[in-house]
């Protein structure tokens, strides 16, 4: 407005230059609200892991695989990955009955609570029957928020 001389009566001295954004102007450039400061924290291994897919690769990964899923402890933040050559409920709770055995015997603790990253697509009976049959809670979270 100011250089395009929009306004009558607003004088300006020198070169005018914004040293920002106003406060109305940022927020409205936000895809996601950030996250308030409250954040509940683990107190054991093993209490609530987190599992991640990401696919597909351009290129194809180890073995020919195009998917990875990587599964994390939230109190350690240990990270198990492992490559996929399709993300079907089958190949993807076949990776995760695997790292559930391993963790378990490893820590000498039960798993809790397992949260998912991605969409309900692939969850189906096979995981449902598997997490009732084992007693984990299964949380989804919400999509394309990070």
């Amino acid at each position: 407005m100011i250089k395009e001389k929009l306004v009558n009566g607003l004088n300006t001295y020198g070169k005018m230059t914004l040293g920002g954004m106003c406060k109305d102007c940022i927020f409205g450039k936000y895809t996601a609200c950030p996250y308030n400061s409250t954040t509940i924290k683990e107190k054991k291994v093993l209490e609530h892991v987190h599992i991640d897919l990401w696919s597909p690769a351009q290129v194809q990964l180890v073995g020919g695989a195009i998917y990875f899923m990587a599964i994390t402890d939230r109190f350690l933040s240990y990270q198990t990955v492992a490559f996929l050559l399709s993300k079907s409920a089958e190949a993807t709770l076949k990776v995760f009955k695997t790292y559930h055995k391993e963790a378990e015997c490893q820590t000498g603790r039960k798993l809790k609570r397992v949260r998912m990253d991605i969409k309900k697509e692939w969850f189906n009976n096979v995981w449902e029957q598997y997490c009732n049959s084992e007693g984990l809670d299964f949380e989804f979270a919400i999509p394309y928020v990070h």
